[in-house]
């Protein structure tokens, strides 16, 4: 595991919170986080590498695709508590999984 202090500067920016918030509920693909935050392909990949750089993410690819999902890690346990007891009770972080169901619907159609 990276050190404690590139995993707590990951989570120092907002938007690389919300990107966790949303790995939460599942494997995402970059065109996922994307269209659930309304950010620019660039944007969500440079945050989701940052992720998985600081040890918190891990990725696949599948033909053109890269899709990301949580490290499950007994060291990381605290990230648990952080997003489901302090980031889903504010009220960007319930929309942006909201978004995140929305589209996930539209795509499967």
């Amino acid at each position: 595991m990276q050190t404690i202090v590139n995993v707590l500067k990951a989570l120092s920016d907002e938007t690389r919170l919300r990107i966790l918030n949303l790995l939460y509920e599942r494997e995402l693909c970059v065109c996922d986080v994307m269209e659930t935050l309304q950010i620019t392909q660039t944007k969500a990949s440079r945050h989701l590498c940052y992720l998985k750089n600081a040890g918190l993410a891990v990725d696949r690819k599948q033909a053109q695709w890269a899709y990301y999902s949580i490290l499950r890690d007994e060291r990381l346990k605290f990230l648990d508590s952080l997003v489901y007891d302090n980031l889903r009770s504010i009220e960007i972080y319930q929309k942006d999984i909201q978004n995140l169901n929305a589209w996930l619907q539209r795509k499967n159609m």
